[in-house]
């Protein structure tokens, strides 16, 4: 089931159920992270996602954020859809990140399926991105419109609308404020085009590049590699190219549907 307004609160409890697995994973995760000499959130889960082969395309399916692929090699390499707005995209590396250093094994799908594994990986990507700080932080605001004072959350915290509220509703919980627990219900099920909500952060002079798409493509090191290298002999390198290029092919496949208007 997709998390709406009426499964906020079923959201929230699943959050409690697995907050000490994930306080744990996040822990080691800050220990892994200390390697890394970065402290943009989003710089650093690019640079995480990297250096496993990422490759980014962009798809036309507004309920795809992404996939990690097992090669035969055992490798897994993470795709991200870049036709999803940057904040989407940002929230998907952490997303992927928590699926890549729980030791996966199967082919993984991101989907908007509200289980249990898909909510850990949520919650760790909410943890990563939203501060705890976020209660305070919007009801200190000065403007009084919901939608606005969540935007300028999500410039912010670089986070999408509904990770957002659903982080916001968590304090409100905590902190028994029932009126911002129903405003917040009120207001969980919006849902704005990319035209709308980039008219909203133009007003509050906000990023409008974070609610659009990318549109980027990149088929990384991996590409990169198959073709610099030629064992056609190894199984694993040859289903490995076929890999790399049979996703190379759909993608140019998409792209000419797009551009000839069949999509």
């Amino acid at each position: 089931m997709r998390i709406t307004s009426t499964n906020l609160d079923e959201t929230v409890r699943l959050n409690q159920q697995i907050d000490h697995e994930v306080q744990r994973h996040l822990q080691y995760m800050h220990m892994f992270l200390a390697k890394y000499n970065i402290q943009s959130p989003e710089k650093l889960g690019l640079q995480i996602l990297k250096d496993h082969y990422l490759i980014q395309i962009p798809i036309p399916d507004p309920n795809w954020g992404g996939a990690i692929r097992e090669l035969p090699t055992g490798r897994k390499i993470p795709v991200i859809n870049t036709s999803q707005p940057r904040l989407y995209q940002y929230f998907i590396y952490w997303h992927e990140i928590y699926h890549l250093t729980e030791n996966f094994s199967n082919v993984h799908e991101i989907s908007t399926e509200l289980d249990l594994t898909e909510r850990k990986a949520d919650y760790f990507a909410s943890q990563m991105v939203i501060s705890k700080d976020i209660y305070r932080y919007f009801l200190d605001m000065r403007q009084t419109e919901f939608v606005h004072k969540a935007a300028i959350c999500m410039d912010t915290f670089k986070a999408p609308y509904k990770a957002i509220l659903i982080q916001l509703y968590e304090s409100a919980l905590e902190y028994h404020n029932k009126e911002l627990q129903e405003e917040i219900k009120v207001n969980f099920d919006l849902s704005l085009n990319t035209e709308a909500w980039v008219e909203i952060f133009q007003q509050l002079s906000l990023d409008e590049n974070l609610v659009k798409p990318s549109f980027k493509v990149d088929f990384g090191r991996l590409k990169h590699e198959v073709d610099e290298v030629d064992i056609t002999g190894d199984r694993a390198y040859r289903e490995t190219k076929d890999f790399i290029y049979g996703l190379e092919n759909k993608y140019l496949q998409v792209k000419g549907k797009l551009e000839s208007g069949e999509l």
